[in-house]
Formats: C-alpha cells, structure tokens, sequence
C-alpha cells in the first residue's frame, strides 16, 4: 500500500514508463494505486500521461467511486475500484490497450493456458471478460465477475478493449503487463502454426497465408509511394521515400516545379479541398499492405480503431484520374483512414498527434484482423456501438487529447 504522496509519484511514474514502452499512447488506457483500505489514486479522464503533475491525479474511493476535488478522474475508475474491493494483495492497477493482448481480446478468447515460460508471473490463465462499451456499467460488471470467478488471476483480457493487469506495486504489475504481452505474441505464433500445419513462424509467411487464405497471392515485393503531406495556407508540401518534395497549391492541384508533379498530388489536393485536416500519411507497414489486398472496408474488432478512425473504413482502387481523387476525399468524409487496395492505407488528421493516434489503432487493427483468422473467433463490433463510440471520442475524447 502507498501513502497518498507516493501514489501519485508512482501512478505518473507508471504513464511515464508506459508510454516509452508503447505499452500505452496519449490518454489511452488507466493508471491506479490503492493508498489505503478505502482509497485508491488514479490517473484523470483525457490528459496526456507526459504532463500530468501530482495536482491531475484524483482520490477515488473504493466503495462508490466518489472522488475528490474538481479534477474528473478515468471514466473506467470502476474497474480499478472493483479490484481493490475485491483484492486485498493488489495495490496497483494498470489498463492497456496493448497490442497483441488487444488482438486476443478481440477474438474473445481467454489465454488458456498461458506458456510456461511466464505462468509464474501471470498464473495459468488470463480469462477474457465479456466485451461492454468503454466507460460503461455493462464493462465493468463483465470484468468484475471475471475478478470474482479467477481470484488468484493477475491479468485480464477485454473483449475489444485490451487488458487490465493487478499487483502487490507498480513494479510487478509491469512485470505482468510486459509478460502478457509477449504470452500473447507467441498464442498468436502458435495459432498459425497449427492452422498451417507447419513448424516454421515468420512474419511474412504469416501475411503470405493470410493473403492466400482471403483471396490473394502473396504480399508484393514494390508498393507505390503515395507521399505524406502537410497544409500550409493555400499550400501544402508532399514527400516522398525518396526524398522528393513538391509544394502544391490545393486548388487546382497546381505545381509550377521544374520536376514532374506525381498524380497521386490530387489525392492530397482534394482531401485538404473538402476537409479541415492538416496532416496526410501514407501506410505501408506490412500488416496494412497485406490487409489491404483482399479487404475492401474495416469494420472495426477493436473500439479504439472506431473510436479515432471511424465506424467503417473503405477502400480505394487507385487510377490516377481526378475522379478517383475525388473518390478518396469523398470515403474520407467523417473519417480518418481510407485503405488503398494493395498499398496500404491514407490516414488523415487536424495535428500530428492525431496522426500518429490514427497511425497506432490502424496497425493495430489491421494486425486483429488478420489474426482473426488463424485464431478462428470472435467478430466485428456491431455497427451501432462503431458510430457510438467514434461520435463520443469526436466530440469530447479528441478534444481533451489536443488540450
């Protein structure tokens, strides 16, 4: 147990190390540290982990999750409430949106049993609660009657949410968060293993099979680039890969250059034409690329990416005419991501912390997808919690995040 000065050092302290192990990004996720019986400190609701101060993190008490003062703390300070209520050895807790625990919960599957090489951290099992809206009383009652059933369980899979991680201090509850992360990774290597009957575990022969198995060949040896680009006034400069820069003006997609203006130029032009956004990036990771070669929409399995990318995500076939530009404006509408049929994915966003927020929940996503497969269950969130959720994170989540 901390005193309450010792709480809070530790609460930030833990945001500070989650964040550099990209365990956590922005405002995602909970930090909490029991100060006694009936108290608990824990992070606010939407504040970035890099700036808070003692004064942002709130006093919550266990039995009825009042706090004090006038700061608002997590919205899922329930399920940190329930833990200590219910756990008298758990003095820390720690929610993530994690990815490989994220892409387990996605497919609603318990990690049972864990790999034996981190069951004395984590216990012999990892149960997924039943999934609930974030924030919600349906949420929480889930991961309570999970807390119930497994008593002596330290993690806990959230169906389409993530994982919450229980322990005696913020170092052990590391420990676990870093451990079921890597039991995640090798369920995950193990499920494609056994759907391909084979010994052998690379990344691109995972995507090679995922590519076979849902309509295409394999994953291509060229993509093209499709630049990154940032508005300026009536301006805005794309790059390229290769080093290549051109300053363009929107309307009319003008360039006055001695070099050749890409077509893929009209994309950017008539997205900045019919939108507020600032920031264009083109995907090519490789989970994006292989997703993108047999998949013509993203619906969501995992909340965030609805939340910050949008309920339904569409794809382009590329042809290099005006047209075709103004298509990709067009499916961008209300959204933040449009994948490109066999070069990845265009995310947008109105700062560059919009970006790399939509650039995260796009890998992540695209990485639950294709481990859907091989881990064979689970399905999509249903289309109304998709528009839900992203309306919410709209209108109040994103902008706390830009504060």
């Amino acid at each position: 147990m901390y005193t309450l000065e010792e709480g809070k050092k530790a609460v930030i302290e833990a945001g500070h190390r989650l964040l550099e192990t990209g365990l956590i990004a922005r405002t995602w996720g909970n930090v909490s540290a029991r100060i006694s019986d009936t108290q608990f400190v824990i992070t606010p609701s939407g504040r970035a982990y890099d700036s808070l101060t003692p004064d942002d993190i709130v006093v919550v008490n266990i039995a009825d999750c009042s706090y004090e003062g006038d700061v608002k703390p997590s919205s899922e300070k329930g399920i940190h409430a329930d833990a200590y209520a219910l756990r008298k050895d758990v003095n820390f807790v720690i929610h993530t949106h994690q990815i490989n625990a994220s892409i387990l919960g996605a497919a609603e599957l318990a990690l049972d049993p864990v790999p034996k090489a981190y069951r004395e951290l984590i216990g012999e099992t990892v149960p997924c609660a039943g999934y609930g809206m974030p924030s919600t009383d349906k949420l929480r009652k889930a991961v309570k009657a999970e807390y119930a059933a497994h008593p002596d369980c330290k993690a806990f899979l959230l169906a389409h949410h993530g994982a919450v991680c229980l322990g005696k201090d913020f170092d052990e509850t590391f420990e676990i968060i870093q451990a079921l992360e890597k039991a995640c990774e090798v369920k995950l290597q193990k499920a494609f293993l056994v759907y391909e009957g084979t010994p052998e575990y690379t990344k691109k022969l995972m995507l090679d099979s995922y590519i076979r198995h849902t309509g295409g060949k394999a994953l291509p040896e060229y993509v093209s680039d499709f630049g990154s680009s940032v508005k300026d006034g009536e301006f805005f400069m794309l790059t390229f890969k290769s080093g290549a820069c051109f300053n363009v003006r929107i309307k009319g997609c003008e360039y006055h250059g001695e070099k050749k203006l890409p077509a893929v130029a009209k994309i950017h032009a008539a997205i900045y034409q019919s939108s507020d956004i600032k920031y264009i990036r083109h995907l090519t990771e490789s989970d994006i690329i292989a997703y993108s070669l047999t998949s013509d929409q993203i619906d969501a399995r995992i909340d965030d990416f609805a939340q910050i990318a949008g309920a339904r995500i569409g794809s382009l076939r590329w042809d290099g005419s005006a047209a075709c530009a103004n298509e990709a404006a067009r499916k961008l509408k209300d959204k933040n991501a449009l994948l490109i049929h066999g070069a990845g994915a265009i995310i947008t966003g109105k700062s560059l912390g919009d970006l790399d927020a939509v650039e995260l929940v796009m890998s992540k996503e695209c990485k639950a997808q294709i481990g859907a497969l091989f881990l064979g269950n689970g399905s999509p969130l249903s289309l109304v919690d998709r528009i839900a959720q992203r309306i919410v994170y709209v209108t109040k989540y994103s902008k706390k995040a830009a504060e």
